[in-house]
Formats: C-alpha cells, structure tokens, sequence
C-alpha cells in the first residue's frame, strides 16, 4: 500500500485516510481507514484535535486540487500530472482483464457446481457453497475490482442465469464489503448470502420465474407466488451447518427496500443493516443490468444513473450506492470509449471527485485509425486546449 502524510487541512473528499496522528480510542469514526464522503468527517478529525494523517494513494485521490500538478493542462505535448503517473499503461490493463477473464471461468464453474447439485438434488451443500465463495474471495484477493467488474458485466444483457446472477451478487458485494471495511466474517456471511440468496427461485414455476424475466406485469397471485423465493431460500438453509443466522436474515430481506416498496411486506427496510443493504444494491445493479423482471436491460453505465436515481428516491441506500459508483466508477477502468471528437480511448484511471471526467489513453483517431502512439488524456484538466474532449458512450469490449 503506498501511502503518503499530509495534514488534516488538506484532506478533501475522495481521499482515502490509511492512519490517524490519534490513538484508536480517542478517535471520532468507527474506523481509523475510511474514504471521505463528506466534509462533516474533516470537521470531525479536525475537533478530535488530528494534526497530520496518512492517505493511501492507490484508494483514493492523492493531493488537493489547488496543487500545481493537478491543475496542469492534459494535452499529450505537456508533461504529464501527478495523476497521469499513476495512470496504469495499456499493456497493464489489457494483463490484468485478461487475468480477470481467466479468473471468472474458474468462478463459474465453481458457482455452477452449487446450482447443479440444488437442482439435481433440491437441497443445498454448504461445503460445496463454501468453497465457491472461497474461489471467489482469492479472486478477490489477487484482481484489482475494476478489471473483475468489466469480466463479470460484459454480454450480462438478456442472461438470467441464475448462477451468473449469483456470481455477480456474490463478486460485487465483496466489493461493497471491503469498501466499508467489513471483518472476514462478515464478508464470508454477506458473500454465502449473496451467493445463494436467490436459490428459493428454484421452488418457484419455471413459468412464473420466465415471466418475470419478459415482463414486470405479473397476474396478482403469480407475483405473490414470485415473492415468496426468499423466504423459500430460507428454508432451503435452516439447520445446514455452516450457514449462520446473519446469513438467513441478509437472505430473507434482500427485497425489503428501504421505501417499503418491496417484500416481505413485514419488513421494514429502513431498519435493515449495512450488510443487507449492500445485497439489495448489487442484487438491484445486476437485475437493472440484465433486464430481470421484465425491464430492458441497461448498460453499466445507465444501470449506475438509476441505481443513484432509486436512492435519491428512497428506495435504496444512497450512502452504499455512492460508495459502490466510487468504488468502480461511472466510467470503470478498462471501459473502451468513444469520445465527443470521434476518437476511441480506454479508460486507465478515475478522478474520485470527478467520476465522469477520468483520465484516459486515447488509441484511435476519428474514422477508426489507430494513433502511432497512443496518448493520454486527463479529462477533468483541459484548460487551455483548443478543444475540450468528453465521454460520448461506453463501446461493447467484445462487439
């Protein structure tokens, strides 16, 4: 982890605080490492009397912006910023997706074996649960989050396989997890939840679950029936061993949205926990992404718009949601794009306190020409150039 000192009147929000100058009893947050959302957190280092504080500069922005070298101009003629130094080059990127592909395969098969033997043999092996989240949290271990995001949601659109579902809640909730520094335990409970919090659709019709994913109009009793999967779910798993109760109750209420909007109708979502609120997120990005319950799908961009527009509404945390959208981005490292001037670029790094302007590599001119050498681009930094470029649309990796 690379790290630097910087006092506490520098901090700013989108840095990522590693250590305190302050004994851990002493301190006004839970935690001694978190990323600044808010200006209330600095006000709050600032009374508890922190003097300096370290900030990792792989989690977060790296140095206010009123510093010389975040406000040089982008342009491939001028010496690069500080922040295009800790832009990843292509060769990199393209190493750590290809890893990351690699890694999804031996996921699925991992994830897929689960489902196969719900669905040979109607009940649920823990052992066999435990090593797929296992398989899952090495991957975790050993990938950077961007490059196991893009593998996971390339071609998601129109799948409504449940084990891909699975794999994708379970992944993304890890993610989540460690973003609000979540203790083993808590992210093994929170990941065998994700992973088989939709196992009770297997009890449902298939004709009702086939609905669902071609239409949101469901007959009365049809959606009722629907409604029931996490409570069969549920029931699947009391009494195995190794399932823990946290992780029936993450199970059983990762429906009940925080406006009451959802089921069971007996819960109530405002008093839920960090933990189940993080399963509603991923578990709503990955339905919003593939279009199950009979929506459109999205792309992972217009996914993110509406998962921050159902917070602002109520219905999700907007607390989790901010922090999944910071977490990997609106534009995710690794996303290929086209830019307003035609040109295509790759996406090689973010500006946490500018989401949708990251810094880009771009590779290919207007009409589809490849640059002899590609260059790179900060786009939350253009002053002074002649024309200001912008994000258009993100580019299918595999079309």
């Amino acid at each position: 982890m690379a790290t630097t000192r910087v006092p506490v009147s520098e901090l700013q929000i989108g840095m990522y605080v590693a250590r305190l100058d302050l004994s851990w009893f002493r301190s006004p947050l839970l935690r001694h490492s978190f990323l600044i959302e808010q200006s209330s957190q600095i006000e709050k280092l600032v009374r508890a009397g922190v003097k300096m504080v370290d900030i990792d500069l792989d989690r977060g922005i790296t140095s206010p912006p009123h510093h010389a070298t975040d406000i040089m101009q982008a342009a491939p003629t001028t010496a690069p910023t500080s922040s295009m130094k800790h832009s990843k080059p292509l060769a990199q990127l393209n190493e750590e997706y290809a890893q990351a592909k690699l890694a999804k395969q031996q996921m699925d098969q991992a994830v897929q074996s689960v489902f196969t033997t719900i669905t040979k043999t109607g009940t649920v092996n823990p052992e066999q649960a435990a090593e797929a989240v296992q398989e899952i949290t090495i991957a975790m271990r050993t990938l950077t989050d961007s490059a196991i995001f893009m593998a996971l949601s390339q071609n998601r659109a129109d799948d409504s396989t449940l084990s891909q579902h699975a794999l994708a809640a379970c992944t993304l909730s890890l993610v989540v997890g460690q973003a609000f520094q979540f203790n083993p335990l808590e992210l093994h409970e929170l990941a065998t939840a994700a992973l088989l919090h939709d196992i009770g659709l297997l009890q449902i019709r298939p004709a009702i679950v086939r609905h669902t994913h071609v239409s949101s109009d469901l007959p009365k009793a049809n959606r009722q029936e629907f409604e029931t999967h996490p409570r069969r779910a549920v029931l699947m798993l009391e009494g195995k061993r190794g399932i823990e109760a946290a992780t029936l109750h993450l199970i059983a209420n990762h429906h009940a949205y925080l406006d009451d909007s959802g089921y069971p109708q007996e819960s109530r979502g405002q008093f839920s926990s960090d933990p189940t609120r993080i399963l509603m997120v991923v578990d709503r990005y990955d339905e919003l992404l593939t279009g199950f319950g009979g929506t459109a799908p999205l792309t992972p961009h217009h996914t993110f718009q509406r998962l921050y527009q159902e917070a602002r509404e109520g219905k999700l945390d907007q607390r989790i949601v901010s922090s999944f959208i910071a977490r990997i981005g609106i534009y995710p490292i690794h996303s290929h794009v086209r830019l307003n001037t035609q040109e295509l670029a790759v996406v090689t790094k973010l500006h946490q306190e500018q989401l949708h302007q990251p810094i880009i590599t771009i590779t290919h001119q207007p009409g589809g020409t490849e640059y002899p050498t590609p260059f790179v681009i900060d786009l939350a930094h253009q002053a002074g150039d002649p024309q200001v470029r912008a994000i258009e649309t993100i580019i299918d990796m595999n079309a």
